[in-house]
């Protein structure tokens, strides 16, 4: 496997959704993004117990990936925190966040991380991982840039993937490490090949549900 060739693939086809490539242009919705965002505090609500799920079933067969997913887990603690803190200030309530429903792409996401961390190969979750971190690692912090210019947030609510931004560009290096080392065997290989197409198109659909989103109000976004 090139590790490499395949990030910069995931990060091509990520980066050519439409609402990205209208990003580049200068041009994105209030409600664009806040629907986004949205999908994004679910998938951090999940991210620590999904990722320690799949560390937990790989403690006997592959030790160094078990070590790998606990530390990442514990790292992943409180994201959810700093999703909600952008959410509050694109202009939602407190109780408007904890009632929010992720969409039907970023559920189906959900269910095929749990599916694999629970039922199947836990090696696929690194699929899953492999596509966010590099998305992250790659693009964040520009994202964030062209996200604040384009919204005139003036610094605020896009803390989330600017800490991503920061953070998952030496997460995907040591992430690429670990899987180069340790996904070895054919099975695993295979699964986690899968996993990484089944997860790039899963989240093209979360971006393709942003950018269909329509205006929910015409509140200020709060400053």
């Amino acid at each position: 496997m090139n590790l490499r060739e395949m990030q910069d693939r995931a990060v091509g086809r990520l980066m050519s959704t439409r609402i990205v490539t209208d990003l580049k242009l200068g041009n994105v919705t209030l409600e664009q993004y806040r629907t986004y965002m949205s999908d994004v505090y679910c998938y951090a609500l999940h991210s620590s117990q999904v990722i320690a799920l799949a560390g937990s079933r790989l403690v006997l067969s592959h030790p160094p990936l078990a070590q790998y997913l606990f530390r990442h887990a514990e790292e992943e603690l409180g994201h959810d925190k700093w999703a909600a803190s952008d959410l509050a200030n694109l202009g939602f309530s407190p109780s408007e966040i904890k009632k929010i429903v992720p969409s039907s792409p970023c559920i189906r996401m959900l269910g095929f991380e749990y599916y694999y961390a629970a039922h199947a190969n836990p090696i696929g979750l690194f699929g899953w991982m492999f596509v966010l971190e590099s998305l992250g690692g790659k693009t964040g912090s520009g994202i964030a840039k062209a996200i604040d210019q384009a919204l005139r947030l003036n610094g605020k609510a896009t803390y989330f993937l600017e800490g991503h931004g920061d953070a998952d560009a030496q997460h995907s290096e040591d992430l690429c490490a670990v899987i180069g080392e340790s996904v070895t065997s054919p099975e695993d290989v295979e699964t986690f090949l899968y996993t990484v197409a089944e997860s790039e198109s899963l989240y093209c659909d979360i971006l393709d549900n942003a950018f269909h989103a329509q205006p929910r109000s015409q509140e200020p976004v709060a400053v």
